[in-house]
């Protein structure tokens, strides 16, 4: 049943009855759209309505429901606990999402009690309206508009790239479907950007645009994004974990009226302009974060993660998972921001999200990434002739290994060979005390079939191996004291961060780091690349965890643990230790046989 909203005409119509009041309401329509309006004569004489004539507005709902205040809906968050919600079965559970249009999301795969599924679905029934129902059905927010600035406003007119006529079809439908969705329009713009088609794996059509010249011309927003490790590292102590997905999240986002011209784009079926924010504008990425941090900001890391359009709840027990769940539906529902049912996942105990695996245990790599990153062949990394390394191919390769790099020990000097590929210099013979020699040869402008040596074929085989044995890393608790045990050779320093974590006697990684050495660090002594390895690990990599906490350094140098009480010690060393004052920790020498973790050979 369809429910719209009457107001009074707002618009001055030449014969519309000046003493006629109409009553604002909500209705359904009646019959063959029909709508019942309540219309009052406060005078004394008789009013005539005539045929046609406009006396009121009529808009469709997009919901109606009982609005409660903040302080409400968390008291009621209580009942979860304590209230009686009859247990269904799967058949029952399926046949009610199917009557709300809601039978793409999963709700038998929670890792909970059929008791706490059915107090979930309660809660999905209540908030059906913050879940879409296709693919296109995304929401507007509410009291949020994307603006473009431009610091040349001079109009340019590209050409449309030309389309196979064979896929005239699909085109023309995607374009209409996206028109009568209020997500594009007809526009007479003196803009013109060319448009993109992207095929996706299911063979479905997507529209996208080529906004360069318009981004050039743009001024920039420096609204920051969330750092990946600063979210995954405020998981700690939480067993329950809930990932959303807004659907086709920037175009919840509606433009600014008269800025909608910059975004026309031509195609063969003419010129058009956005209603809602694209991808592709460079502002889009800052402008969709500061929308969702002024909803959810004040809990971002406390009892959520959002990273753009993603959204993770995280909870140590059901009833508080249900609670943020709440909140977080009510917060969606009042913005009138939509999920997409298919890629909500909730009330798990492990779940997908910025391409890691999240449980309670730690963190670790998506098996699925991993076995498209181990599976590539050497002969992938060639060009066309199928011996002659790619720099690009090799570029693209060590970009997802580094990804993950948190995760494999010693990652800068196991991929030293092929980063030297990169930048077109050769392993050259190093002196006695393995340091390399002064003259160094000139970047190449391209590769040659004999540079790829035996340990750049070492080094990529490594790394998929090491990527594919990777231990879980356990989240970080601040409230514990952290251990770092670092070491150096002359391939590169090497770090690991760990924990005890309570109950246990064993530390667990909590994140690996590795850093390649330049021309100048490879002369240093073995004691100098050391108190690198130390500084860099402290006041650089780990600073943001290690600063104000107490924590303990371990060394396989023994000179080392006696460096920072040494009288004597040359300018750099002295500016290190001056650096190194600002934490709170106590250095131990520990053998190397026993910190190999952190060993850079």
């Amino acid at each position: 049943m369809e429910i719209i909203k009457i107001t009074k005409n707002n618009t001055s119509f030449p014969t519309r009855p000046r003493d006629i009041l109409v009553g604002r309401s909500i209705s359904s329509l009646w019959g063959d759209k029909w709508v019942p309006l309540k219309l009052i004569n406060p005078s004394n004489k008789r009013v005539t309505l005539r045929k046609n004539c406009k006396i009121a507005d009529v808009y469709p709902c997009i919901a109606v429901e009982e609005l409660s205040p903040p302080e409400k809906i968390m008291a009621n968050s209580h009942s979860f606990e304590q209230g009686s919600v009859p247990i269904r079965s799967v058949e029952q559970r399926k046949e009610l999402l199917h009557r709300l249009g809601l039978q793409d999301l999963d709700l038998d795969s929670c890792e909970v009690s059929d008791r706490w599924k059915d107090q979930l679905l309660q809660l999905v029934e209540k908030y059906g309206s913050i879940f879409s129902r296709d693919k296109m059905d995304c929401g507007e927010a509410t009291d949020f508009v994307h603006k473009i600035h431009l610091v040349d406003e001079r109009p340019f007119r590209l050409p449309y790239r030309r389309v196979p006529p064979s896929q005239y079809e699909k085109l023309r439908t995607a374009v209409n479907e996206m028109e009568e969705r209020d997500i594009i329009r007809k526009s007479n713009s003196e803009y013109a950007s060319p448009l993109v088609l992207v095929w996706k794996k299911d063979g479905s059509l997507r529209i996208c645009t080529d906004f360069r010249w318009l981004n050039a011309k743009t001024a920039k927003d420096a609204h920051p994004l969330p750092h990946q490790a600063d979210s995954l590292a405020a998981l700690s102590g939480n067993v329950f974990f809930s990932t959303m997905d807004l659907t086709s999240g920037f175009y919840n986002v509606p433009l600014y009226e008269p800025h909608k011209k910059y975004t026309a784009f031509s195609s063969p079926f003419g010129l058009h302009e956005y209603n809602r924010m694209p991808q592709g504008l460079s502002n889009s990425p800052a402008t969709f974060m500061r929308m969702m941090m002024s909803i959810f900001g004040d809990e971002n890391f406390s009892s959520l993660l959002c990273y753009l359009d993603d959204l993770m709840v995280f909870a140590p027990d059901e009833v508080t998972a249900l609670q943020r769940l709440e909140m977080v539906f009510s917060r969606l529902r009042s913005h009138n921001l939509k999920l997409t049912p298919k890629k909500c996942h909730l009330l798990k105990r492990s779940v997908k999200f910025l391409g890691h695996v999240i449980c309670a245990d730690g963190v670790r790599t998506d098996p699925d990434k991993v076995n498209t990153i181990t599976n590539i062949r050497e002969e992938q990394l060639m060009e066309s002739d199928g011996v002659t390394p790619s720099q690009k191919k090799i570029r693209s390769f060590l970009g997802m290994i580094l990804y993950y790099q948190h995760f494999i020990p010693d990652c800068s000097a196991k991929a030293k060979p092929l980063f030297r590929l990169l930048s077109g210099r050769q392993a050259n013979p190093r002196g006695r005390k393995g340091r390399m020699p002064k003259k160094q040869l000139s970047a190449k402008p391209s590769l040659k079939q004999s540079d790829w040596t035996s340990a750049c074929r070492t080094s990529f085989q490594t790394l998929k191996m090491e990527l594919a044995n990777v231990v879980t890393l356990a989240h970080p608790n601040f409230n514990e004291p952290f251990i770092l045990a670092v070491d150096a050779s002359f391939d590169g320093i090497g770090a690991v961060l760990s924990q005890v974590s309570p109950g246990e006697t064993v530390a667990r990684p909590v994140a690996f780091a590795s850093k390649t050495l330049s021309r100048s660090q490879m002369n240093y002594p073995a004691h100098r690349l050391e108190f690198l390895a130390l500084k860099w690990a402290v006041c650089d990599k780990f600073s943001h965890w290690l600063k104000g906490r107490h924590f303990t350094a371990w060394t396989d140098n023994n000179p080392l643990s006696y460096i920072l009480t040494k009288p004597r010690l040359d300018a750099c060393e002295q500016r290190w230790v001056a650096k190194l004052a600002a934490y709170d920790f106590d250095l131990k020498y520990v053998p190397g046989v026993k910190n190999t973790v952190a060993d850079a050979e």
